[in-house]
C-alpha cells in the first residue's frame, strides 16, 4: 500500500517538474485553450506527459504553479524515490519484514503493556461433551412411523389460537405426528418399544432439521433389536419428575416400577418388562401412588383402579408384572392412561364410529377384573382403534387405512354414556378402515408456540399411551 501510494505521488511530481521547466509555455497554453480538454491534450503533447500528470497540472491553480520552487519539488521527488527503493527492498527481503513486525510489536508492548489482572489456572474437574452443548429449548417431533427430529423454537412463529399454523413436517400420507413437545436440549427422551425395552437419548442427540423435514428414523439413532417398534415416547427433565413408571402389555399385564430404576447409560436399552409368549408392550405412563389408572380393551371394556402400593406394588425391571385387566376371548388391551378429573374418554372404532364419555362415569374397581363397558361392541363397527383422554377443546386427527387424515375437535364428537355404540365420526371409502386417532398436542405445547402447525393435515398428535 505504501509503495503504491509513493509511486503515485512520484509519478505526478515527475510531470510537475517538466511543467516547471517550461513554466511560461505551460501558462500560455492553458490561458489560450478554449476548453479543459484542449488544455489537457496540449500539455500532453508539449511536456510528453500522460493524462494523470496533465490532470494534476491543470488542477493546480496558475498562481500556485507560478510560485512553486522547482528545487523543492525536485527534493520531494528524490525523497519519494528513496522511499520507493526502501519499500521494494523490504518486499524483497523477508528478514527485514520480520524485523519490522518485531519492532512494531515492541512499540505496542511498551505503550500499552501492563501486568495481567486475571489469573489463568488449569481446570481441575471433569468435562464431558454435554458440557459444551448449549442449554436451549427445542421442538421435538416424532411421527407415528418412527421418524424423529429436533427444531429450533424460533422457526415456529407465535400465532393466536385459531391461526392456520405453519407446516410442521413433510410426511407421507400414511404418517402423522404422534409426539410433539418443547423441551430442553439436555432433557431425556425415553423410547418404549413393543418388545418391552426402554431406550433413551438426550434431545440434542436427535438430528436437527427444519420444520418441513421428516427427520431420521429412530432405528438409525438407537440400537433397536429386529422388529422393534415404538410403543410410547416420554420426555423427562430427570428421573425425579415422578415416583413411578407403569408399563402395560397387550395381554393385560401392568407393572409399576420406580422411575429411578431406569436411569442407566446402557446403549442397548434396558429391559422394562419381561414379556410372556407373544405379548407386547402397548403403553407407558408416569404416575404417583395417589393416581388412578384407566385401561381400555379393543372390544370396548375398561377398568379403573388405584395405583397405590397396596393395589399395585412396585416391582423390579426384570419382572412380568401382574394382571391389570382380564379379557373375554379375542380381546386385548388397547391403551393405558392416568385419570384426570373433569376430562373425557374418547374412543373410536375401525368402522369410523366414536363417542366421548365423562371420565367420572368410570367407577374405581379392583385390579385384575374385566371391568365395565366403555362401548357396546358391534362386530360390524369394528374393534376400538383409539382411546384417549381429551378436553372438550382438544383437536383430533384420524387416519384411515387408505392414508387419509381428517381433523376435528373433541366437542364435535357426541357425548354419550358408557353403554352406547357411538355415532359416525367419518365416512370411509370402500374397503377403508379407521386405523388410529390422535390428539393434536401441537396446540398446547407452549404459549409462545400457540397455534404453530395446527393447520397441517399431515400433522398429528400424541395418542393415549399404547394407542395403535
Amino acid at each position: 500500500y505504501r509503495l503504491a501510494d509513493a509511486e503515485r505521488r512520484a509519478h505526478v511530481l515527475r510531470g510537475l517538474v517538466k511543467a516547471l521547466d517550461m513554466l511560461d509555455e505551460v501558462i500560455a497554453l492553458i490561458r489560450r485553450s478554449p476548453t479543459v480538454d484542449d488544455a489537457r491534450t496540449g500539455l500532453m503533447a508539449l511536456l510528453d506527459v500522460d493524462e494523470i500528470q496533465a490532470n494534476y497540472i491543470l488542477e493546480t491553480q496558475l498562481r500556485r504553479l507560478a510560485a512553486m520552487e522547482r528545487q523543492k519539488v525536485i527534493e520531494d521527488l528524490a525523497e519519494l524515490e528513496r522511499e520507493i527503493a526502501d519499500y521494494l527492498d523490504i518486499l524483497d527481503k523477508p528478514e527485514r519484514q520480520r524485523q519490522i513486525v518485531r519492532d512494531e510489536l515492541g512499540e505496542i508492548v511498551e505503550k500499552y503493556g501492563d501486568d495481567r489482572r486475571t489469573r489463568i489456572t488449569g481446570y481441575d474437574g471433569d468435562m464431558s461433551t454435554e458440557d459444551l452443548i448449549a442449554v436451549e429449548d427445542v421442538v421435538v417431533t416424532i411421527t407415528r412411523t418412527g421418524y424423529a427430529k429436533r427444531t429450533r423454537t424460533d422457526l415456529y412463529r407465535a400465532q393466536k389460537r385459531g391461526g392456520k399454523g405453519v407446516m410442521g413436517a413433510g410426511l407421507k400420507t400414511d404418517d402423522i405426528v404422534a409426539h410433539f413437545f418443547v423441551c430442553s436440549t439436555h432433557d431425556w427422551i425415553l423410547f418404549f418399544t413393543n418388545k418391552g425395552r426402554v431406550y433413551r437419548a438426550k434431545a440434542y442427540e436427535l438430528p436437527e432439521a427444519n420444520r418441513n423435514a421428516r427427520g431420521q428414523h429412530v432405528a438409525n439413532l438407537l440400537a433397536f433389536q429386529p422388529e422393534e417398534k415404538i410403543a410410547q415416547v416420554m420426555q423427562i427433565k430427570d428421573y425425579t419428575v415422578a415416583p413411578y413408571l407403569v408399563l402395560a402389555t397387550r395381554d393385560g399385564l401392568v407393572k409399576k416400577s420406580k422411575l429411578t430404576d431406569f436411569d442407566s447409560n446402557r446403549s442397548g436399552g434396558l429391559i422394562g418388562i419381561n414379556l410372556r409368549d407373544d405379548d407386547e408392550l402397548v403403553g407407558a405412563v408416569l404416575c404417583a401412588a395417589e393416581d388412578d389408572l384407566l385401561l381400555v380393551s379393543a372390544q370396548g371394556q375398561s377398568i379403573r383402579f388405584s395405583a397405590t402400593d397396596e393395589v399395585l406394588r412396585p416391582m423390579g425391571r426384570a419382572t412380568s408384572g401382574v394382571f391389570g385387566m382380564r379379557f373375554n376371548d379375542g380381546d386385548e388391551l388397547l391403551s393405558i392412561a392416568v385419570v384426570q378429573a373433569g376430562l373425557f374418554l374418547l374412543v373410536a372404532t375401525a368402522g369410523g364410529y366414536a363417542k366421548r364419555t365423562p371420565i367420572d362415569d368410570y367407577p374405581v374397581q379392583g385390579r385384575g377384573g374385566k371391568g365395565v363397558l366403555t362401548l357396546q361392541y358391534d362386530r360390524r363397527r369394528g374393534k376400538l382403534v383409539g382411546a384417549l383422554i381429551v378436553d372438550i377443546d382438544d383437536e383430533l386427527y384420524a387416519i384411515t387405512s387408505s392414508g387419509g387424515v381428517i381433523r376435528t375437535t373433541a366437542k364435535e364428537v357426541r357425548k354419550a354414556g358408557r353403554q352406547t355404540k357411538g355415532v359416525r365420526l367419518m365416512n370411509l371409502g370402500e374397503g377403508a378402515t379407521l386405523v388410529a386417532v390422535a390428539r393434536n398436542t401441537e396446540e398446547a405445547v407452549d404459549p409462545d408456540l400457540d397455534g404453530a402447525d395446527a393447520g397441517d393435515a399431515e400433522a398429528g398428535g400424541a395418542p393415549m399411551e399404547g394407542e395403535s
